[in-house]
């Protein structure tokens, strides 16, 4: 079935499963909004766009009724969240370090409030069934949620506040818990034991951030990948998004057993390990000048196991639905092309063997109906 020029509410209908997803880059910019509010637009050490603002707080007409009034506040803060998720977006992309002030000091603060991050992780689920997901996997690096200087929030405490966000999904979630390819073996060691602690909802354990500045299979991550590994759960790494694979990095993914990895697009030595896809991620910092050129189609048809995935949701300014009109018509993907790589996306989750069977079953049901 040709799936090119299908409009968007085709593929919001679509079952899909995503497996690279980070909390901290999938806020409602709404949300982002009226958390601000709550605690002062002035206080950020990112300074908000004075329009923003004043749509926000619906500056003007102040003579309305208090009906008329209402809805134009309402109408104001609509147009205040639009203009916000675009001007974010454009902020982050001029750099990397416009990308981190923005997770620093517009998100960060934000989820340094248990209550606000409560509320950010049962709103993405929310987002994700309405974009038509059966299945998500949510990474995120509770140390960086524990309060402005560490010690605000324990790490239970996040993962509590956390957890509380997914009660009452209807659709299976687990979370995957980061390292960060800046931080140690002494901070991986705790996130491990974290990991584990709460394996009931949490999946796997990640290396993320900087390849660049950090490359490689960091030899302090392996043995908490190790303890983790050996208590049950799954493991993936982010590698090869914006660096080669080398002879070490083969070696090192063999040896503790590392079957998925992380957008993973560079190069041609994937193996049989899942590739985390995400392919407007990858245009938007610059690995690819546009979709066309990115490798998920050769990487796919020469059999490598490519999953599709967002990355983020605010800074891109995408969901998977948009992800998958864009592999449509770009490369002329067929509805066979995505279950294919759904029932990939199942295969690599870290849902339980009962789960995944009933994920399997349920996408080509919903394929066959195409």
């Amino acid at each position: 079935m040709n799936l090119k020029n299908k409009p968007l509410s085709f593929w919001r209908r679509l079952a899909k499963a995503q497996i690279h997803e980070h909390i901290d880059c999938s806020l409602r910019p709404y949300s982002m909004l009226d958390m601000w509010s709550k605690v002062g637009f002035e206080t950020s050490k990112l300074t908000f766009p004075a329009e923003i603002v004043a749509l926000w707080q619906g500056q003007g007409k102040e003579n309305l009724s208090a009906e008329k009034r209402g809805a134009f506040i309402a109408h104001s803060r609509r147009k205040a969240a639009q203009l916000y998720s675009d001007w974010v977006s454009s902020y982050a992309k001029e750099s990397l370090n416009n990308y981190l002030a923005a997770i620093g000091f517009h998100v960060l603060p934000l989820m340094h409030d248990m209550d606000n991050l409560t509320r950010i992780v049962r709103e993405r689920i929310e987002d994700a069934v309405k974009d038509g997901h059966i299945a998500i996997e949510l990474r995120f690096a509770p140390q960086l949620h524990t309060g402005p200087t560490g010690s605000e929030n324990s790490l239970d405490d996040v993962m509590k506040a956390t957890i509380a966000g997914l009660k009452g999904s209807p659709i299976p979630v687990k979370l995957i818990v980061c390292a960060l390819r800046h931080e140690n073996g002494e901070v991986a060691d705790k996130l491990a034991d974290l990991a584990i602690k709460y394996h009931r909802y949490v999946g796997k354990f990640d290396l993320a951030a900087s390849e660049t500045t950090f490359p490689g299979v960091l030899q302090w991550w392996i043995p908490a990948a190790r303890k983790v590994k050996a208590a049950g759960l799954d493991l993936t790494i982010h590698l090869w998004e914006t660096n080669e694979p080398t002879d070490e990095d083969i070696l090192e993914l063999d040896a503790i057993g590392i079957k998925n990895v992380g957008h993973g697009v560079r190069g041609l030595r994937q193996g049989g390990r899942v590739i985390e896809v995400c392919l407007t991620s990858n245009v938007v910092t610059g690995q690819y000048a546009t979709y066309a050129d990115h490798p998920v189609d050769s990487h796919y048809r020469s059999g490598v196991r490519v999953t599709l995935n967002t990355d983020g949701t605010l800074f891109t300014q995408t969901t998977l639905s948009l992800e998958y009109q864009r592999v449509a018509d770009t490369f002329g993907w067929t509805a066979a092309d995505f279950l294919a790589v759904n029932i990939i996306a199942v295969e690599a989750s870290s849902f339980s063997a009962s789960v995944k069977r009933k994920l399997i079953a349920q996408f080509k049901r919903s394929y066959k109906a195409l």
